[in-house]
């Protein structure tokens, strides 16, 4: 009986230990994983596993085991490294038969650790993270200041950013009752320990209780109806009075006027009204889709024929059959000869929002749908031959398709000897021809630029790049500026700026007075592969399929529009006027579609529309802070092996303080292509930067990994309109180097 009575006693210690020393981490850890949901559009869904894994063993590990912190912190550690071998596409290089030296082994552990980052130090930055709140949390006034500061950063980041954390808000204040809960308990039994001890042999009636209020405002939190907006918020009166634009996350994209004229700009998106094209927008980062493919494309959605001076506006007249799953061979005219060469791409779409969708998208000109999941009972799907569009009588919600194109294959000597002005089709030009009255400088402009053009077909690609080269991308253009009514008279003469609905607006205009018949196009960009940015991460001489096939992720920041030129035995013929995209159309093998050249900046980047931004790489600025912490642990030998690189490193960033990522990869790049032209390297005033980095990979093929890695870095911050991290520079310098080394 003693004996058994000495265990109760033993079993009741450690479970009022457990609650009093343990117990509050349980609450840190959900705070934390709430904070970390700001990353999701960010972060790999592989980044978010293994740190759910490491944090699950932190719990499980801090629960059994309350002394040797150390011990503690280094299983855990290890936890991490196991987690990110499991979770992640982690292959080991195995032991080297021949150990020879120091530089053997840093192969054989630069291959491994290298597959670790960003895994690691995100996973480990997360645990430290947890053990400082849970430390510090003992005091209840640090406690409330934690908790306090969590729920204003979800807060201000709900409010500001297209991401709804209200829920992750509720969580953050029931953990942080929970947590104050425990403290108070602590609190007692320090202050009035026979209470405590008289609470300790009843503890249901503490517990029952407490949970059952907390569990009330938890369900009070997140199923109460959301409420009209009553007042302004200070952000929005303040911004306002400052006569400044607004973010809105408006669901859409694009510019979409309220006619209030209170500035406000919206999301980047796929929106559904383009009767007024202007204003500006914010990049939204957030996943549409994914599209499966086996090439490359712009996934297109929607054509407009009929400018109105300030927008676009869809045709009346327009006739359309019914559409369903299986329909093979959907009708079409005949557009092309019989010698001109098509690609058939199959595309699988996985919607990931739970928008409605008013079109099915698609690469090129769609010929089947072959499948559907998860569409409203209700919809009601149109085929228009004319516009080539799968349109929804009214938006429906879609989960998946399948759908088949035939994407045309450019042939430029083919398409120089093709017509355009005063071309036959089996269908009206004359739509793809209208113009309202517009400036004689628009008309005066147009054709300047293409009277030098010996052929309808170079005609449009002098209009193309004449846009590309001249006018700078930005997604905030200065509408102030403007003063005409007509939008692309304003873009051309006042504003001088803008995104794509200004560069293809104003294309079409421009093609149309020379003659040429011209559509309007908007859909999405490729979209990012994450293939090509592991692979490019990876470096070792990654190359990319060169179709482009794979799993492509689309966001909102990919909306995007374009325009068409109708040739003569053809068809439509996509064309690129916005500055930093380049149509990804398949060519005639041994060629490549011509690229404007791409001139290198000497200041600061301009922002651009992400069509590969790598901004699905799971990066931001906090795994950087973790980083250090990371390598303190690594110890002084690692610093030692790369003490070179750090050295370099490290004079880099007092050459370049002050700058942001991306000015400092293109100052980079400027003094790589002066080392290139020292060593006898030079671009022809013809060939755009792209095309010279292709020749000189190919010339020193030991380099070519290195040649293509920087022109993807460089691509990437000077064009891809997302801000680049501090590994993204180090990435680019260490393939800088190397072919410095290497000349």
């Amino acid at each position: 009986m003693m004996v058994a009575g000495a265990g109760r006693r033993t079993e009741t210690k450690y479970w009022r230990r457990l609650v009093l020393e343990r117990l509050h981490r349980l609450f840190v850890i959900v705070i934390v994983l709430q904070l970390i949901q700001v990353f999701k559009q960010y972060w790999w869904e592989e980044t978010y596993a293994v740190v759910y894994a490491s944090v699950a063993a932190l719990a499980v590990i801090d629960l059994l085991v309350s002394r040797a912190f150390f011990m503690r912190l280094a299983l855990q550690l290890a936890v991490a490294i196991a987690a990110v071998m499991l979770l992640t596409p982690f292959e080991w290089m195995a032991w080297p038969d021949g150990l020879r030296g120091w530089a053997a082994l840093r192969t054989f552990a630069e291959g491994n650790v290298r597959q670790l980052h960003p895994y690691f130090e995100i996973a480990a930055g997360v645990m430290l993270l947890i053990h400082y709140m849970a430390s510090l949390g003992l005091n209840k006034i640090r406690a409330i200041g934690f908790i306090l500061m969590s729920v204003a950063t979800m807060a201000i980041i709900d409010s500001f950013f297209p991401l709804e954390l209200w829920q992750n808000i509720a969580w953050v204040v029931v953990a942080g009752l929970g947590w104050l809960v425990v403290l108070h308990l602590r609190q007692l039994k320090e202050r009035h320990f026979d209470s405590w001890s008289a609470l300790a042999e009843r503890p249901f009636d503490l517990a029952v209780p407490a949970v059952i209020v907390i569990g009330l405002l938890m369900l009070a939190g997140i199923a109460v109806p959301r409420a009209p907006v009553l007042l302004t918020d200070p952000y929005t009166l303040w911004m306002q009075a400052q006569n400044r634009e607004v973010p809105a996350f408006s669901g859409e994209g694009g510019y979409v006027s309220d006619g209030s004229g209170s500035g406000r700009s919206s999301k980047s998106g796929y929106g559904r009204s383009d009767t007024k094209i202007g204003g500006g927008f914010e990049f939204d980062y957030s996943p549409v889709m994914t599209v499966d493919t086996n090439q490359k494309a712009y996934w297109r959605g929607e054509t407009k024929a009929e400018y109105t001076g300030q927008g676009w506006a869809d045709r009346k007249d327009m006739e359309t059959t019914p559409a369903a799953p299986g329909t093979r061979d959907l009708p079409a005219d005949k557009l092309t000869d019989g010698d001109v060469e098509t690609k058939r791409v199959t595309q699988t779409f996985t919607i990931l929002r739970k928008d409605r969708l008013p079109v099915l998208f698609g690469a090129g000109h769609i010929n089947n749908l072959t499948a559907w999941d998860g569409v409203s009972g209700s919809a009601k799907l149109t085929w228009n031959k004319e516009e080539q569009e799968l349109k929804f009588q009214r938006a429906a919600a879609v989960e998946s398709y399948t759908v088949e194109s035939d994407m045309l294959v450019i042939d430029e000597n083919k398409l120089r000897s093709a017509k355009s002005h005063g071309a036959q089709a089996p269908f009206d030009l004359a739509p793809y021809e209208q113009l309202p009255a517009i400036p004689d400088r628009v008309s005066e402009l147009a054709a300047g630029i293409a009277a030098a053009a010996a052929n309808d077909y170079d005609k449009a690609k002098a209009l193309e790049s004449y846009l590309r080269l001249n006018y700078p991308y930005t997604n905030t253009p200065d509408v102030s500026l403007q003063k005409s009514k007509d939008i692309a008279d304003a873009f051309l003469f006042e504003i001088k700026e803008g995104y794509c609905d200004y560069y293809s607006t104003a294309f079409v205009v421009m093609a149309r007075a020379v003659g040429l018949p011209t559509r309007w196009v908007k859909g999405y960009a490729t979209g990012s592969n994450r293939l090509d940015e592991e692979g490019y991460r990876m470096g070792a001489g990654y190359v990319p399929d060169p179709s482009g096939a794979g799993t492509y992720t689309v966001r909102n920041a990919d909306a995007h529009s374009w325009a068409e030129v109708y040739f003569e035995g053809v068809g439509w013929v996509p064309f690129e006027p916005t500055a930093g995209f380049s149509v990804p159309q398949p060519t005639v093998q041994g060629t490549q579609p011509d690229l404007p050249d791409l001139p290198i900046p000497s200041g600061a980047a301009a922002p651009d529309e992400t069509v590969e931004s790598g901004h699905a790489g799971g990066w931001s600025a906090l795994p950087w802070a973790i980083a250090g912490v990371a390598l303190v642990l690594a110890g002084v030998g690692a610093l030692l092996i790369r003490r070179r690189a750090w050295t370099a490193s490290m004079f880099r960033r007092v050459r370049y303080r002050g700058l942001a990522p991306n000015q400092k990869i293109v100052r980079e790049m400027e003094r790589l292509l002066a080392f290139l032209s020292r060593r006898g390297l030079r671009r022809s005033e013809h060939d755009t930067l792209r095309e010279a980095f292709l020749g000189w990979s190919s010339r020193f093929s030991s380099l070519r990994p290195e040649f293509e890695g920087v022109l993807y870095k460089f691509e990437s911050a000077r064009y891809g309109g997302q801000a680049a991290d501090e590994g993204d520079l180090a990435q680019f310098s260490a393939m800088a180097d190397k072919i410095r080394k290497s000349l």
